[in-house]
């Protein structure tokens, strides 16, 4: 019997400049680097672009990079990527499974002997089907697909696998029958502790995190933000860096609000380490909720939506009520004052993720 199963990791759109989910970009990445040294796969083949490679360094001689030299497939490329050609990879390659990170399969049947796991990060059209159409910066066909798609993947994969246990849950009502594996997510940079002290607590920089997607309630939280610094003392001195592109037509309230937009992560760790006391981050839907987590990693409080999949990974005490007002400005004065008083949970490596993945996996493969 061979040792170790044939796998087959597809990262062709995942690029961090073209995405539109920074947080997919950072799992796909992460999932693969902790796949190339889990035991469990004696042969890896990773579908992606050279932006990818520069994420892994030397390849080790198990681990193979296909399609290199191709670009990130965009708009019809990427749709003809997702419906057609994965599938004639895979065809080509023949691995024991197909795993498709970013969750959608194709519609066309898969080839061969092939099974296929999809890891599915959330059922998110169930807040755009909520909300009125004229609030949504997708178009009603491209919500209709990526739902098609989300749904197929419950339906129509061996193994969905997902980071919460309040995925899982939501999954169960769309497809009551689907084999779900929770596996979390995992973090490989280093756990720091909060920044020292500067002179008379001089650190009052704020990290905002904004979206011009309406689930990330980035207005909301600007009013909010707004209104904790009417009742703050040194109002004058704080700066807010606005991390992320603001919705249409919404504009920073004053010169205290500085924009950034998209920043590698390693910028973004060092101007939280050297500038801020406190990290904000609303939502109205996740599926895991990475900057909140992410944060505490990088030794910054941050305050969170109270939403179930960031209850799951986040202590209570930095979460807040989205309708509460009061609620917001108390959890965030703690923070604000208590900087140093750091609650950081246990969290999972990408080996460890990538071990559960293939253990999954090989649970559904009697006789590998």
């Amino acid at each position: 019997m061979v040792i170790g199963m044939k796998l087959l990791l597809s990262l062709t759109d995942q690029s961090f400049r073209a995405t539109k989910s920074m947080g997919i970009f950072n799992v796909s990445i992460g999932l693969a680097r902790g796949l190339m040294n889990c035991p469990g796969v004696r042969e890896l083949h990773i579908l992606g672009n050279n932006e990818c490679a520069e994420s892994f360094g030397e390849l080790k001689p198990h681990v193979h990079l296909h399609l290199c030299d191709r670009p990130v497939p965009r708009r019809l490329g990427r749709l003809w990527w997702d419906q057609v050609e994965i599938s004639d990879v895979i065809r080509s390659i023949d691995p024991d499974w197909a795993l498709l990170p970013k969750g959608f399969p194709p519609f066309f049947p898969r080839p061969g002997r092939t099974r296929l796991a999809c890891y599915v990060h959330d059922v998110i059209w169930e807040y755009y089907r909520s909300i009125r159409c004229q609030d949504s910066p997708f178009p009603r066909h491209e919500l209709l697909y990526f739902r098609s798609l989300g749904l197929r993947a419950l339906k129509a994969a061996d193994l969905v696998l997902t980071s919460t246990q309040f995925n899982r849950s939501r999954f169960e009502v769309y497809a009551p029958q689907v084999n779900t594996a929770v596996i979390g997510i995992g973090f490989d940079d280093e756990v720091l502790p909060p920044p020292p002290s500067l002179p008379e607590q001089e650190r009052f920089g704020l990290l905002f995190f904004a979206s011009p997607y309406p689930h990330k309630l980035t207005a909301l939280g600007m009013r909010r933000l707004s209104a904790w610094l009417e009742q703050l003392p040194e109002a004058d001195r704080v700066r807010i860096h606005v991390i992320g592109r603001l919705p249409a037509h919404a504009e920073l309230p004053d010169e205290r609000w500085i924009q950034h937009e998209r920043l590698p992560f390693a910028e973004l760790k060092l101007l939280q380490r050297r500038e801020c006391r406190a990290t904000v981050y609303f939502s109205a839907y996740e599926g895991f909720g990475m900057p909140p987590v992410e944060s505490l990693r990088n030794g910054v409080v941050c305050v969170a939506s109270d939403l179930p999949p960031i209850r799951e990974n986040v202590p209570s005490r930095y979460l807040f009520r989205n309708g509460d007002e009061a609620d917001f400005i108390a959890c965030l004065n703690r923070a604000w004052q208590h900087p140093q008083e750091l609650e950081l949970p246990d969290y999972p490596d990408w080996n460890a993720v990538a071990e559960r993945a293939v253990a999954a996996m090989r649970a559904c493969s009697p006789g590998e």
